[in-house]
């Protein structure tokens, strides 16, 4: 681990990288919370990045080399100073961790910048007379605390599937709106493996998909997925599997519907989005119902708040439902073409 601080001279604010010689001791059951903690955010919100050929970063090739002829120390030096050299000055300052690491039985290379965060600690004292109080001490540079989120954090793995030999799984939690540009690209000179285009549309189809599987009744599937097509057509730049399922999924199900997008690779980070290959298919929503009946509508139409809407007929000791489309004239009736 090495320290990443803010210096001022002379007026002029700079990072600094503040090496370490020896690596840190872990005990087990401490080596066992933090690897948890990595697990975890890459398990949840990592996608698959490869070398970039637009950025000149000694990054990628250096973990090559040290994944054939160990020097961690070396490596991660050079990677400090790199992220020094790097990073913007809105930045945080914090810990630059990298160590040894297996992912699937492929031996890798954890790279994890955790940044400082303040507290206040409580503890219980005794004064003078037997009276009792609280003593508060604020702590400036906290790390790794159960709240903590791991802000941003790379696995690297050898593979023959490009010239440099590495590839691997980032995660950039910190940022509600994508990965931070200087840490996917100038620091470790590497960039997602798919294009935000093919994201953007494998994004659309699995989450359909886990929509329509769910236990959602027909009106809040109706409601999400309306939902999911504004969400892609919005003149927000960023797309975030975690946003939509807290914002247009019911609390009751969101724990179901996380774990079925995730299980079909919908992407579980924020991502930049790009909706031209399926800028056809978010115009309207076919509703298919029994009977070979269809019905289309734009999204924003569909749902409680909108002009169509389902409704469960109760009555009926089959799952029937009422479809209701309230206020809209009657343009003309035509044959539908074959299909």
């Amino acid at each position: 681990m090495h320290e990443i601080a803010l210096h001022e001279r002379n007026g002029e604010k700079r990072f600094e990288a503040l090496l370490t010689d020896i690596p840190v001791e872990l005990e087990a059951r401490d080596l066992g919370f933090l690897t948890d903690r990595f697990s975890d955010a890459l398990e949840k919100r990592a996608l698959s990045v490869v070398p970039s050929d637009q950025v000149d970063s000694p990054s990628p090739s250096a973990v090559f080399e040290h994944l054939r002829s160990a020097d961690l120390k070396g490596l991660s030096q050079l990677l400090v100073n790199r992220l020094v050299d790097s990073q913007r000055l809105n930045a945080k300052t914090g810990l630059l961790v990298v160590a040894d690491a297996e992912l699937d039985g492929s031996p890798g290379v954890l790279i994890a910048k955790v940044e400082h965060q303040e507290a206040m600690q409580a503890e219980a004292t005794t004064l003078e007379g037997g009276l009792r109080s609280i003593s508060i001490k604020r702590i400036p540079d906290l790390v790794f605390g159960e709240q903590t989120r791991i802000y941003k954090i790379a696995v690297l793995l050898e593979t023959d599937q490009n010239p440099v030999g590495v590839d691997g799984f980032l995660a950039d939690i910190q940022n509600g709106g994508g990965f931070a540009n200087y840490f996917l690209g100038e620091f470790l000179g590497l960039k997602l493996a798919d294009e935000p285009e093919v994201l953007t549309e494998r994004f659309l189809d699995k989450m359909t998909e886990a929509i329509h599987q769910s236990s959602l009744d027909a009106d809040e599937k109706m409601e999400a997925q309306a939902a999911l097509a504004v969400d892609i057509k919005s003149n927000s730049p960023f797309m975030d599997a975690e946003a939509f399922i807290r914002s247009h999924i019911p609390s009751s199900h969101q724990q179901d519907i996380r774990a079925a997008a995730s299980a079909r690779g919908v992407p579980m980070m924020s991502f930049t989005k790009d909706s031209k290959r399926i800028s056809g298919r978010l115009n309207n929503l076919r509703i298919n119902l029994g009977a070979e009946i269809s019905l289309v509508a734009p999204p924003h139409q569909i749902g409680s708040q909108g002009q169509v809407r389902v409704v469960r007929d109760f009555s009926s000791d089959s799952e029937l439902y009422d479809v209701t489309i309230k206020g809209v004239p009657l343009d003309s009736v035509t044959n539908s073409r074959p299909r």
